[in-house]
């Protein structure tokens, strides 16, 4: 992770710190909490064990429904760019989908399933992830060298061959943009589900911490989350990318 954020980033980071305590000496905290209060809120909500319990509850849904949307939408890819026919049906439904806002979504949960603590965030996560995959590995397809397929196919080539040295190289950056666009959707989609429709997890937690008018707390549950997909998208992800371009380099 040394090398994935570069020192432009802490110079920056450092003057938004600088900003923001310069900012809240001047201001109430229930405006703009300090740096010092927000980790001491951090730090209550840490030794209290509602920080591991509810950050456990949301990227288990977060993983579920993450999960289904990578498999569903690799499948829907591969099966509209095979058949031209669902391709012309289906399509324009993946368009629908992306486009409807994940407000109208988690309305619509809402009413479907009640406020549920799994279904309601499970379900947003799932179905505003599936067009992120569905759109970057189809993009992946279209974009492949068909004449280099057509070409092994000539030559008789397995099929097995076909697809580990032209398919999956051809589409294993779709693949890892997708996996890395639609993470980051289906977080903040968790916590945006669990703020309107759930007792348990992240959002709920902030959802208190903006009732209660604990503007400390939703800075420090603020914090997890940024830390969270810094974590995933400078460290696992990155780790990712250098396995797939080892992979295929050789």
């Amino acid at each position: 992770m040394k090398n994935s954020i570069i020192k432009p980033f802490w110079i920056l980071l450092f003057f938004i710190f600088l900003i923001w305590e310069r900012s809240a000496a001047g201001l109430n905290s229930l405006i703009l909490p300090s740096i010092g209060e927000s980790y001491q809120a951090l730090k209550e909500i840490a030794l209290s064990g509602i920080l591991l319990e509810s950050f456990i509850i949301t990227l288990r849904r977060t993983l579920i429904a993450y999960g289904l949307a990578v498999i569903l939408g690799i499948i829907t890819a591969l099966l509209l760019y095979r058949f031209k026919f669902l391709q012309r049906t289906f399509r324009p439904l993946i368009t629908v989908i992306q486009a409807t806002p994940p407000v109208v979504w988690v309305s619509l949960a809402v009413v479907w399933f009640g406020v549920a603590d799994d279904l309601t965030p499970i379900f947003l996560i799932f179905i505003v992830s599936l067009p992120v995959i569905f759109v970057n590995i189809f993009q992946g397809l279209e974009d492949m060298n068909v004449e280099l397929v057509e070409m092994a196919q000539a030559y008789s080539t397995p099929k097995y061959r076909i697809l580990k040295e032209i398919y999956l190289p051809s589409l294993l950056p779709a693949l890892v943009s997708a996996l890395s666009i639609a993470f980051a959707f289906a977080w903040k989609s968790s916590v945006f589900a669990e703020f309107i429709a759930s007792s348990s997890g992240i959002g709920y937690q902030l959802s208190r911490a903006n009732s209660m008018m604990a503007t400390d707390r939703l800075f420090a549950w603020t914090i997890v989350l940024i830390l969270f997909m810094l974590f995933v998208e400078y460290y696992l992800l990155e780790k990712l990318k250098k396995h797939v371009s080892r992979w295929k380099n050789d």
